[in-house]
């Protein structure tokens, strides 16, 4: 039985630095990627299954586009590696990453980004109008159900749908945990796939934020004001349930893997 990591790349989640490691740890044949036709389509398990049947000599496969749950098949055995942030962290990331990306993006958060200020994101953000980019993104996501991330927003099914997804995962990084996120997946991938090698530099990484987290959601709300906060905060209620109760189970799942390790 083939073992291959499924690293599902949620987008502005650490998934640039992740997909570096895995880079230098498996050849280019060995780590393959795969993503829809548009920045808002989304890759089923069946679709990433095709993928890995096609590539026999796979060990690795990236994508932000993928969703859960794992692809199911006799001969492989599927191996996530996932990570999950802050929300309105990830709102400011994703900011400022779509300013630095060409002006022609077919994507709809480029446009906005570009043409304003933090504030202005986030106005763009709690409008009708606005992709999922930054509204519960994890829990839709997670959830694998709603299919054109233009127009997805997040309902109560998808948010337990999202927790049961979590609750199945091996294990699940956090990106305000990010080394203790890694020593984990060593030990996750170390009896199936050996050690990894896990030296990193960050990858598309925002210039000049703070280093604590605090610093930068205190950041968000100065920049928003109390109103514009709340309504964010509103819109991303239910990936903020979801990230509280993965901050929970976080640390229990390192503990379990540390003490899965032979003495």
């Amino acid at each position: 039985m083939r073992s291959v990591i499924i690293h599902y790349h949620l987008f502005k989640n650490a998934g640039s630095t992740v997909d570096a490691i895995l880079s230098r740890n498996f050849s280019e044949d060995e780590h393959g990627h795969i993503e829809g036709p548009h920045p808002w389509s989304t890759v089923s398990p069946d679709e990433l299954l095709e993928f890995v049947v096609a590539n026999p000599r796979l060990r690795a496969v990236s994508s932000h586009q993928a969703r859960l749950p794992l692809p199911r098949h006799a001969d492989f055995t599927f191996i996530p590696i996932l990570f999950l942030r802050h929300p309105l962290d990830r709102f400011a990331s994703v900011y400022e990453f779509e300013r630095r990306q060409s002006p022609d993006s077919t994507s709809p958060s480029v446009k906005i980004a570009q043409s304003g200020g933090l504030r202005e994101f986030a106005e763009w953000t709690v409008s009708r109008d606005a992709t999922a980019v930054c509204r519960n993104f994890q829990v839709l996501h997670l959830a694998g159900i709603q299919g054109d991330m233009r127009h997805a927003r997040a309902t109560h099914e998808d948010y337990v749908r999202a927790l049961s997804a979590l609750a199945a995962l091996p294990f699940f990084g956090l990106v305000e945990a990010f080394d203790e996120s890694l020593a984990g997946l060593r030990e996750l991938l170390r009896p199936s796939i050996g050690e990894l090698e896990s030296q990193f530099n960050i990858q598309n990484s925002s210039p000049g934020r703070s280093g604590r987290l605090e610093d930068r959601i205190q950041h968000i709300k100065t920049e928003l004001g109390a109103s514009l906060y709340r309504d964010l905060m509103e819109v991303n209620a239910l990936d903020m349930l979801l990230y509280e109760t993965a901050r929970r189970r976080f640390q229990t799942n390192i503990e379990r893997l540390s003490e899965q390790r032979p003495a």
